[in-house]
Formats: structure tokens, sequence, C-alpha cells
């Protein structure tokens, strides 16, 4: 009875995965569309190669360069590990923060410094 079960618990979890897929029928997509989609994006995997730990961190700060002074030093703090992290993926995703202290003057000048957001016009 025992050997029964497990193998049936085996072809039950060897079948899960045929079920999460997504046969051509329900997709909307040109199966010839998704060939080339995948066979340019293994070109462009081969093209880029592979990427250093060096040139992954220099990627991530210089997406912090676009950001204001008052908020670029903590995005590189937080690029480079700093600060505290709560949370899971498996709950959601996590939470990285991490606290600047500035002095009073300095804060309101960082605070002035930022242009005000401008909403689009309604479209009432």
């Amino acid at each position: 009875m025992r050997a029964q079960l497990a193998g049936l618990g085996l072809c039950i979890a060897i079948s899960l995965p045929a079920l999460a897929q997504i046969t051509p029928a329900q997709t909307n997509l040109d199966p010839g569309a998704g060939r080339l989609e995948a066979r340019n994006a293994k070109a462009a995997a081969r093209e880029l190669g592979t990427v250093t730990p060096e040139q992954a961190l220099a990627n991530a700060l210089k997406r912090c360069e676009g950001l204001p002074a008052f908020y670029r030093s903590d995005c590189e703090a937080r690029v480079r590990g700093g600060g505290q992290v709560s949370g899971s993926v498996l709950g959601g995703g996590l939470l990285k923060e991490s606290v600047t202290t500035l002095p009073a003057a300095t804060l309101e000048d960082e605070i002035r410094a930022i242009p005000p957001l401008r909403l689009p016009p309604s479209a009432r």
C-alpha cells in the first residue's frame, strides 16, 4: 500500500509542472514570435557575457546618480548593503531601510532644491 501511494505521489509530483505550462492555444502570442524572442534573448546573453560583481556594483551606483543629492546618499548606502532589511520574499517582499541624519539647515536646503512635482491636467 505504501509503495502504491509513493508511486502515486511521484506521478503527481512529476505531472505538476506540466499543469502549470500554458499551451499555445491559451495565449495570443504567435509561436514564431516566441521562438524569435527566445533566440534574441539567448544572443543578447551571449554578447553580454558574464557580469563581474564590480560591474554590477558600478551599474547599481550609476542608477543612484540621477537622484537628487538628498536621496543619493541613501541609495548608495542601500546598494552597498547598509541599513536594515526586514521582510521576506515569500512574505511579499524585502523592505530595505537606511537612516541618514542631517542638520536641520542642510535638510531644509536639500528640500528646497527639489523641484515641485507637476501633474498632468485632469482628463475630465
